[in-house]
């Protein structure tokens, strides 16, 4: 179930109460709002979340090996790009490998082999984000991407803003790094961190939590850090 930026704050309020005993201490709603914010970011960079996910059709500019558009902007990063088909192709392409000398693909003519990121200096990068091999392919390519729920201008999110991911994961992920940086209350970041564990068991997206890792075959959770 989603939920507002303001409903996940008020609930994981409730939780650090609950938990927090001896050491409980106040806590303002401004840092507890970058806590929730922190939480998804971590959950969204972690998570191929399909409510998140969008296809586009973007045409070659032949020339540079660029989008021919500003399509990307709300991909937030290389990493976000989940795959790249040449138009209406089943088939993916392949990222080019590092050490691929793209100049040796000159004579390969128009057709898109390869795919990979723009260097991030690149004054298209920020709204256009890919390269394309051989750099004068030509044509469309088909791109999932995940898409980041913070539309430009905005810069960071309002209280009425609904998150659509689990509120409970998004609630106890906020808790605990409420509570995670608060050395009087360690123990009260335990307790938070065990019921998350026990989400893990239900739901296999509270391993991006801390270092529990959830196994989606059998249930279990495991120790790993990242």
């Amino acid at each position: 179930m989603s939920a507002t930026l303001r409903e996940i704050v008020d609930a994981a309020l409730t939780v650090v109460g609950e938990v927090s005993g001896a050491g409980v201490q106040q806590y303002e709603e401004d840092r507890m709002r970058e806590d929730a914010i922190r939480a998804f970011d971590m959950m969204f960079t972690k998570y191929e979340w399909r409510q998140y996910l969008q296809w586009f059709t973007v045409s070659l500019d032949g020339v540079l090996g660029v989008p021919a558009t500003d399509s990307f902007e709300a991909v937030r990063d290389f990493e976000d790009f989940i795959a790249v088909h040449r138009d209406g192709e089943m088939k993916r392409l392949p990222i080019a490998p590092t050490r691929l000398n793209p100049n040796t693909l000159a004579v390969s003519g128009s057709r898109v082999l390869f795919w990979t990121s723009l260097n991030a200096t690149n004054a298209n990068y920020r709204k256009r984000k890919l390269l394309f091999y051989p750099a004068i392919a030509t044509g469309k390519v088909n791109v999932l991407a995940k898409v980041y729920p913070l539309v430009p201008p905005a810069l960071t999110f309002d209280w009425g803003d609904v998150l659509y991911l689990d509120k409970n994961l998004l609630v106890y992920a906020t808790a605990y790094m409420t509570l995670s940086g608060d050395d009087l209350n360690a123990g009260a970041a335990d307790v938070v961190r065990n019921l998350m564990e026990f989400l893990c068991r239900m739901t296999p997206i509270s391993r991006l939590i801390g270092k529990n890792v959830c196994d989606s075959h059998n249930g279990q959770c495991i120790s790993k850090k990242f």
